[in-house]
């Protein structure tokens, strides 16, 4: 789906500004990230699709627009390598999965990687190209955090060719989950999730250790409500800070929550006065995705019941 500036719907995009691509029952997107190219690659599932900027598929990718890799199942995160080659990375059989493919989407057959599982249904939630030809790929534990008390934020280092160099996993307490991640401009990674049903953000090196300059000791823990609350979103500001969107209960049911921090991990009291924020809609909501606008206001994108929500915070 793609909005003008207003948040009405752009209908020079795809059909009234909105695009349905129905490869396989019971898949969903779940990221995308544009193409060098100008174009957008969008994944999820074991999908892995190529699209213009006017909506239609790039009939030139894959099979019709879009390939299919049962090896990377539930993709997270997709990115383009300095050479052209695009990475996926998510999960499955409970494990961290990257695939690779050429530019023209065919498979690069001699190359994939599959870590052991370390955690409980481990999931990677990004997949970051290094300079040297090796990626970063962090995630960690997931699907029930109430089950066990092992889960971890974790990030490895693969090789050019696919194999494992380090292995950080950082232990931050009991029933901590990792949902989603962001390259900063200097090249360190933010995780954020949830630790205990408080908003959690953390922040690693590009070598996958803990950043210990951020935060307290490399994380930060955010109490939004008195119930549970999971960070589903991160981006950052022009002016540095660090947006946090998700979702908190407010004992009957869910509402969008949305922190702001400093670089440096401390909470941004100009915002609310606490540095967070719930806002209550029309019954169970959900915040995805967060974006500082180019007039300063913040918009949230995520859902109310069955419904897409913008909200624009000024």
């Amino acid at each position: 789906i793609r909005f003008n500036s207003d948040l009405s719907l752009d209908d020079s995009f795809g059909t009234g500004g909105v695009v349905e691509s129905n490869f396989s029952g019971g898949q969903a997107a779940r990221t995308w990230t544009m193409h060098p190219d100008g174009t957008l690659l969008v994944a999820g599932g074991r999908y892995l699709a190529k699209y213009n900027l006017d909506g239609t598929l790039d009939t030139s990718f894959g099979t019709d627009g879009h390939v299919e890799n049962s090896h990377t199942d539930d993709i997270r995160s997709v990115a383009v390598q300095p050479d052209g080659k695009i990475l996926t990375a998510g999960h499955s059989n409970a494990a961290f999965r990257v695939s690779r493919y050429h530019p023209d989407g065919t498979l690069d057959a001699n190359w994939n990687f599959g870590a052991h599982q370390v955690h409980d249904n481990d999931r990677a939630v990004g997949v970051y190209p290094l300079e040297d030809g090796d990626f970063l790929i962090v995630g960690g534990g997931d699907v029930n955090y109430h089950l066990d008390n092992y889960k971890r934020f974790s990030a490895m280092r693969i090789s050019v060719s696919g194999s494992q160099e380090t292995d950080f996993s950082h232990d931050f307490g009991n029933n901590h989950k990792v949902y989603r991640s962001l390259e900063l401009p200097d090249g360190k990674i933010l995780m954020v999730g949830r630790l205990d049903g408080d908003f959690l953000i953390s922040r690693i090196h590009r070598d996958g250790s803990l950043d210990t300059s951020f935060g307290d000791s490399g994380k930060t823990r955010i109490p939004v409500l008195n119930g549970d609350d999971l960070a589903q979103g991160v981006s950052l500001q022009p002016d540095g800070k660090i947006l946090l969107v998700g979702k908190s209960h407010n004992g009957s049911n869910w509402d969008l929550s949305i922190a702001r921090l400093s670089y440096d991990g401390q909470l941004d009291t100009a915002l609310d006065g606490d540095g967070k924020l719930s806002i209550s809609l029309s019954g169970n909501e959900d915040g995805y995705a967060v974006l500082s606008m180019t007039d300063g206001t913040i918009l949230i994108a995520g859902r109310t019941g069955n419904d897409i929500a913008l909200v624009r915070l000024l």
